[in-house]
């Protein structure tokens, strides 16, 4: 569904979003399962996966990779965005070691053309590193829609919160992730868990970094 001008929530376990506007650009490609769900998305939007600019990969937990490989499938020529952090983890030169441990690891790998600094801006998303839920953890802010894309630096299921302790490779780190994010202005956030906010987002993030 489309919950912002371009900004599209594609509803599956850990949950994707494509930006619409003068470049077409997907973020995080769920399990290999939720794949087809998200080229059927796509497909209704009348978007060819091939004309994708660029898939960006938040981090390497499979709920948000393990659907790379199938998608990539369909988009011939897209670039794969992640943190340099991560890069050798989602092409699997390096098996991730963090939780929910390297058993979990089992998405195909898929060589990542685009190495992401932190402050870096590229497809027009500034690039945050969000490190503490995975090594390389990254949010993206879309200044132009005021819009930050978390990621798993945070989670909306029951209001705003933390990522659940056991899926984090660092939790202080993670907690110091969330104090970053709120030292950004931005009116709406995304996550890969949860329901979006709708303005005054950054005032919620200034809230839950007071609480930690």
């Amino acid at each position: 569904m489309e919950i912002l001008k371009g900004v599209h929530l594609i509803d599956v376990y850990a949950n994707a979003y494509v930006l619409i506007d003068d470049r077409l650009v997907l973020i995080d490609s769920s399990s290999e399962s939720d794949a087809k769900t998200i080229l059927r998305y796509l497909e209704k939007a009348r978007i060819k996966p091939r004309d994708l600019a660029t898939i960006f990969i938040t981090h390497v937990h499979p709920d948000h990779v393990s659907g790379l490989a199938r998608i990539k499938q369909d988009a011939v020529g897209t670039k794969v965005a992640a943190s340099k952090v991560e890069a050798d983890f989602i092409s699997k030169k390096r098996t991730y070691d963090g939780p929910p441990g390297a058993a979990y690891q089992r998405h195909p790998g898929t060589p990542v053309d685009v190495a992401l600094e932190d402050g870096q801006t590229y497809d027009g998303l500034k690039v945050i590193y969000t490190p503490g839920h995975t090594r390389g953890s990254i949010s993206l802010l879309d200044e132009s829609r005021s819009l930050l894309i978390a990621g798993d630096a945070a989670n909306n299921e029951k209001g705003l919160s933390t990522m659940d302790d056991q899926y984090n490779v660092d939790p202080k780190q993670h907690r110091e992730s969330i104090r970053k994010l709120a030292t950004f202005p931005f009116e709406n956030a995304v996550f890969g868990h949860g329901k979006p906010i709708t303005g005054r987002a950054s005032a919620q993030f200034v809230s839950l970094a007071k609480r930690l």
